[in-house]
Parts: C-alpha cells; structure tokens; sequence
C-alpha cells in the first residue's frame, strides 16, 4: 500500500512541475572516470515570448574546477560558448553560450549544450542556477535552477520506491 501511496505521489509532483511557467534547462550528468565528470544540457523555451539567444549556467568554484566545452557539432559552430573564469573575488565560474544567428524560439527546445569539469564535491553534481540575458542589454531576462531530465528523475524515483519497498518488507 506504501508502494501505491508514494507512486501516486511522484506522479503528482511531476504533473504539478510540469505545468509551471518558467524556462527549464534540463540537465543529465555523466561519470568520465574518478572525479571527472560531464553536463549534457537542453533549453526549454516554454515559457518567453522571444527567442532565447544567450545563457549562462553558473559553477560554485568551491566545487567546480577544469571546465571543458565538449559540445558537439553542428550545435558547436552555431552557438559561441565559453567559460567565464574565476576572478579571485568570490565571484562563481560560468558557462555563457551566445547563438550566433536569432536563438531558441518559443515552445522550442535545444538540446546538446556540454560542459566537463572535476568535481571537488562529495555527492553527485547536481542542479545549478542559470539565467537567461539579452545580449544586447546584458540585462537578467529569467533565471533558475537546472533540473535532472525527467529519465533522470524517473530512475530515481524508482530507486526511492524500491527503497521503501525493501525497508517495508
């Protein structure tokens, strides 16, 4: 019955989260090897009238450090990507990637986006903030956190549930 009550639960929140209004960039992490490890990102433009053109994907330096652009190509040579380095003054590493000609439309989505990086943290890298910017103002046109792909997301719940299943028994 506890199985039934958290499953019916999952599906709620995910129906709750997928209804709110608000950019989404999805993310999926992947093991290289050791401390290595690589974000595979897509941008989700449900929720702004205008084109996305640029974003920036922010990195806490006290867990972050070696920031690779592993996007492939043809997404590569369509988008100008870099990594904002550290300056000394607290302020956090970032990965910027400017379209070079218009940007993602409205109810599009863009997957393919890749950064790899060594992580000094202790779990799993996990969800990042984000904002998305005019590049012509420079100004913050909507901002967030990253959240897992659903796949991601799926795999965990299942692992909760079997979890809580195995802990009842």
């Amino acid at each position: 019955m506890k199985t039934v009550y958290m499953l019916t639960i999952c599906c709620l929140l995910a129906l709750i989260c997928g209804n709110v209004n608000a950019t989404i960039i999805e993310y999926d992490v992947s093991n290289i090897s050791g401390n290595r490890f690589e974000y595979n990102y897509a941008i989700n433009n449900d929720a702004l009238s205008i084109p996305i053109e640029e974003f920036t994907i922010w990195f806490d330096v006290d867990l972050y450090e070696n920031l690779v652009i592993t996007t492939p190509e043809p997404l590569r040579s369509q988008w100008d990507e870099i990594i904002l380095d550290d300056t000394g003054f607290g302020l956090p590493l970032g990965y910027d990637s400017l379209f070079l000609n218009g940007g993602i439309l409205p109810m599009e989505t863009v997957s393919g986006f890749s950064v790899e990086f060594d992580w000094l943290g202790t779990q799993i890298p996990g969800s990042q903030f984000f904002e998305i910017v005019n590049p012509i103002t420079f100004e913050t046109i909507d901002s967030g956190y990253t959240v897992p792909e659903p796949a991601t997301f799926l795999l965990f719940g299942l692992g909760s549930l079997a979890l809580l299943r195995k802990r009842g028994a």
